[in-house]
């Protein structure tokens, strides 16, 4: 009885971790480029002017925009931002979103 026991409890304690942990990988494959490091930083002001968006646009610390909103600016983009629909399968998108939510509230 046991051995059914510690597989279920490890899987419902640290599946949460491991999927905070993809979205931060993906995070960081993807969007750290142009958005910083991390989520609550501030983007470099001269990749922000190379890429004629304003530096607090790129920040997503200071984004209003709600979890379903942000979702669907990476999946189809905006404005310079390109969309990732065809890059990134849509739990690898969410995870990214809710990573990048937990962070800027951490902050």
């Amino acid at each position: 009885m046991k051995k059914i026991w510690i597989p279920l409890i490890l899987v419902t304690f640290f599946m949460p971790v491991i999927a905070f942990a993809d979205g931060r990988a993906d995070y960081r494959a993807n969007c750290a480029s142009c958005h910083s490091a991390y989520p609550n930083g501030y983007p470099d002001f001269e990749k922000a002017k190379a890429m004629k968006v304003s530096q607090k646009k790129l920040a997503l610390s200071a984004s209003e925009m709600s979890r379903d909103e942000m979702i669907a600016i990476t999946e189809k983009g905006k404005g310079a931002m390109p969309g990732y629909k065809d890059k990134l399968a849509k739990d690898q998108i969410t995870g990214i979103v809710d990573y990048i939510i937990s962070a800027v509230k951490k902050k």
